[in-house]
């Protein structure tokens, strides 16, 4: 008896073993795999300098990308994923990582996570899903000088760069193995940026008069649908964005200069495009200026390289007699606005 229990007991465990077999959580058939390669060749901001001696904008490479199913039909979300993962091979940087969703049909869209000053709102909708900027702040708004239309105005912080990428028609079958979404071409993603970034330069005499500069710029769009690129049309705005100062050379002259980032420029025939300069004196004095670049947007430097260089020349005039025209610069509030043009 005790040996026919001792014959008995091995098979009952390896029986009890076997009931209690660990399972996956995921069912692998509904589990698929999606790369998304890194477009990082941004004219004037990784490559394609106007003046490599300039000081060049910043740019921060993605540390995250979100993957979004949405429902082909209804256009809400079905599954989303974080990707963090992130290698490189011969064709470049990319993250990666596994989605799960059942059989269907599908809207795909990758974008990097985690942007500073682009913002983006309905990404519930694929269709909705837009890339956008809020307003200046008040204290920034207040430091302007006056203009007539300037409380009209909707004056926007400039976008990061937002790259992403998309499927309009996907399609997965149940199948036991883990699959890999690609984009319509059949190839893995590539995600590249919906944002444009314009060199724009103006040359100056008398720029050691200069504490601040800022620039802004009318006919811009204010936001971009993700799915497309396609700027938002209804949605002008006025970009703002700071410029620095170059060195002065032999002839007394320098250059005021920026690189700034957009959606695009509003594409209609009559939209003028006016840049203003709102400058600070180191004596305290509020100067402006006003161009009309609308042609500029057009020239071959623009259209080639997105450069915007512009013929005039800016005159800063010297603090009158008697002002302290060096040294410390007293905040905003301690000034008393004397506004003027600057002399072109």
């Amino acid at each position: 008896m005790k040996r026919l229990v001792s014959l008995l007991l091995p098979l009952l465990l390896c029986t009890l073993f076997a009931g209690c077999e660990r399972r996956p959580l995921v069912d692998v058939g509904n589990t698929h795999y999606v790369r998304v390669y890194l477009d990082e060749e941004l004219k004037n901001v990784t490559t394609g300098f106007y003046d490599s001696s300039l000081e060049k904008p910043e740019y921060k490479t993605p540390n995250m990308l979100r993957v979004v199913l949405y429902d082909a039909t209804s256009g809400k979300v079905a599954a989303e994923r974080y990707l963090r993962n992130r290698g490189t091979d011969a064709r470049g940087d990319y993250f990666d990582g596994y989605i799960v969703a059942p059989q269907g049909s599908y809207r795909l869209l990758a974008y990097n996570f985690g942007t500073e000053s682009t913002l983006i709102r309905n990404d519930h909708l694929y269709h909705g899903a837009e890339a956008y900027t809020n307003e200046i702040s008040d204290a920034l708004r207040s430091r302007l000088s006056g203009r007539a239309s300037l409380e009209e105005e909707r004056i926007v912080y400039v976008p990061d760069h937002l790259l992403a990428d998309r499927n309009e028609s996907l399609t997965t079958a149940y199948t036991m193995d883990v699959d890999t979404l690609l984009n319509a071409s059949g190839d893995h993603f590539t995600a590249g940026s919906l944002v444009l970034s314009y060199y724009l330069q103006v040359r100056v005499r008398g720029i050691e008069w200069i504490s601040s500069a800022v620039g802004l710029l009318t006919g811009m769009a204010g936001s971009a649908l993700l799915h497309s690129g396609a700027i938002n049309e209804e949605n002008p705005v006025t970009l703002y964005f700071e410029m620095q100062r170059g060195t002065t050379s032999a002839t007394d002259e320098a250059v005021l200069y920026t690189t700034f980032h957009t959606f695009g420029k509003l594409p209609d025939r009559s939209n003028e495009l006016y840049l203003t300069f709102d400058v600070r004196t180191t004596d305290g004095r509020a100067l402006t200026v006003t161009l009309d670049i609308t042609d500029k947007f057009s020239e071959p430097d623009a259209v080639e390289h997105q450069w915007l260089l512009l013929d005039e020349v800016l005159t800063i005039p010297e603090p009158p007699e008697g002002s302290d025209g060096g040294g410390f610069v007293p905040g905003v509030d301690d000034w008393e606005d004397i506004e003027t043009d600057i002399i072109i």
